[in-house]
């Protein structure tokens, strides 16, 4: 099947879903939002990840629609995922200590109303937080190193951001030789997110993104 039979099956299987939507004014059912690679991305995805927060922390500068960013994370985890070559899986340890940080930070009984509120099961928000730590580990194991940072580059940014930012604030910048560390810490998660931004751009070149819907990004 090509590429445009199999966009023109899913587009209209995505209005099928779309059509019957709503069976009262407080159901919506479930529908396609995007495919990557032909695995769907759906509403329930993004209802997940936005009800419990999961990209809260990376979503934090982002402006305009929020739901519109959460896809992109999406959209971004599984082409590394799936285009990364990694055999990674994450412990069963890992997952569970994250899932109880993210419980005891909303509260149990707040979680089951928020997965009762939106027809969710366990394992649904289970599975999408499994899902960004994958991604994560990939993401760190294949940009752990970076090249070591200049002289040049720590004096460069010490003048061009540090004094400005502390300037703004008001507060009296401290002497570069005792933010070094810092400094250079800046720097490397600088240079990593670069990286990691030129890699997915790279695997976006290479793969088959569909949007099915744009406007279910305003969809309740």
């Amino acid at each position: 099947m090509d590429k445009m039979k199999k966009a023109a099956i899913l587009f209209l299987l995505s209005l099928f879903i779309g059509y019957a939507a709503v069976l009262s004014s407080e159901e919506v059912i479930d529908r396609i939002v995007a495919v990557v690679n032909e695995e769907v991305i759906t509403l329930t995805d993004l209802r997940i990840a936005e009800a419990f927060g999961v990209y809260d922390e990376e979503l934090k500068t982002g402006e305009g629609n929020t739901r519109s960013h959460i896809l992109e994370k999406l959209i971004d985890q599984k082409l590394v995922i799936q285009l990364s070559g990694e055999e990674i899986s994450v412990a069963d340890e890992e997952l569970e200590e994250t899932l109880r940080r993210m419980t005891e930070e909303l509260g149990k009984s707040e979680v089951d109303r928020r997965l009762a509120e939106f027809g969710l099961a366990w394992d649904d928000l289970k599975e999408c937080v499994q899902e960004k730590i994958l991604y994560q580990t990939i993401i760190a194991q294949k940009f752990s190193k970076v090249n070591p940072v200049s002289v040049k580059e720590i004096e460069d940014y010490y003048q061009r951001i540090y004094v400005p930012a502390q300037k703004e604030k008001g507060a009296e910048p401290k002497p570069m030789m005792e933010i070094l560390a810092e400094i250079e810490s800046s720097i490397k998660q600088e240079k990593i997110k670069n990286q990691v931004e030129d890699w997915i751009t790279n695997l976006k070149e290479k793969s088959d993104i569909q949007i099915m819907i744009k406007d279910i990004m305003a969809s309740a």
